[in-house]
């Protein structure tokens, strides 16, 4: 494969071009993907300038599949040529190429608990959303409903933990008053808690039990960080509707 770039900021692959920043930072990206948001949203946190590349995944560009041959979308490719395609992988790069945005604690203790409230969200909260919205049984839909509650309950008292401790300093965010680390790589999914509402008509219950969690839902969603990249509900809704929800 015959790899060479120019100053028209475009790279050739084996005589095919593909567009991108010279110099800088060019995001592939679908804005209604949840896991592409986790990438847009960590470079509006550190404010560093990128380009953005919408690709349509039903149908994607010829020369995308020379980026990312999986033909996945929430994709960096870095000034110096790398490319990354995984979402996490991404926010983990921002963070530590960019420390001084104070993306995660500095402590190892903090950088533990906070890996655990991440993971918390990633294995008890997020696949139940998907479950539920993608079944056709009522039962099985309620079913994993009460496993969703179970994890809004252990995640609660994560926050509450947290936020009793000097570097949660009482919330709204899990640092404290910082839109960071863990909002940029759950907020996404508790966007999604709205196309729950509508096709489902499930919801977070809003009781003592569950807080703390509320309180942090509605501060992620307001915050300009994540409202600023968040696609409208509508378009999210529709785009749920489209799989034959």
């Amino acid at each position: 494969m015959n790899i060479s770039s120019s100053s028209s900021s475009r790279v050739t692959i084996d005589g095919v071009k593909y567009p991108y920043e010279k110099d800088g930072y060019t995001i592939c990206c679908n804005r209604l993907c949840f896991l592409d948001q986790r990438v847009l949203c960590a470079f509006k946190v550190v404010g560093v300038p990128h380009s953005i590349i919408h690709i349509n995944v039903y149908n994607p560009p010829s020369w995308y599949a020379l980026v990312n041959p999986p033909l996945t979308t929430g994709v960096l490719r870095t000034p110096d040529g790398t490319i990354l395609n995984d979402s996490m992988t991404i926010v983990d790069y921002v963070a530590d190429s960019f420390p001084s945005a104070n993306l995660m604690p500095h402590d190892t203790i903090g950088r533990a608990q906070l890996r655990m409230v991440v993971e918390l969200f990633n294995s008890r909260l997020s696949p139940y959303i998907f479950r539920i919205l993608m079944s056709g049984s009522v039962e099985a839909q309620r079913s994993n409903f009460e496993l969703l509650l179970s994890g809004a309950r252990e995640a609660n008292i994560h926050i509450v933990k947290q936020w009793q401790r000097p570097s949660g300093g009482g919330g709204p965010f899990w640092q404290g008053d910082r839109f960071a680390f863990a909002e940029i790589a759950v907020a996404p999914f508790l966007n999604l808690l709205v196309v729950l509402k509508h096709y489902r008509g499930m919801e977070i219950p809003r009781t003592e039990e569950y807080a703390a969690f509320n309180r942090w839902r509605s501060a992620v969603s307001k915050d300009p960080s994540f409202a600023e990249i968040r696609p409208a509900d509508d378009d999210v809704i529709a785009a749920f509707g489209k799989l034959g929800i």
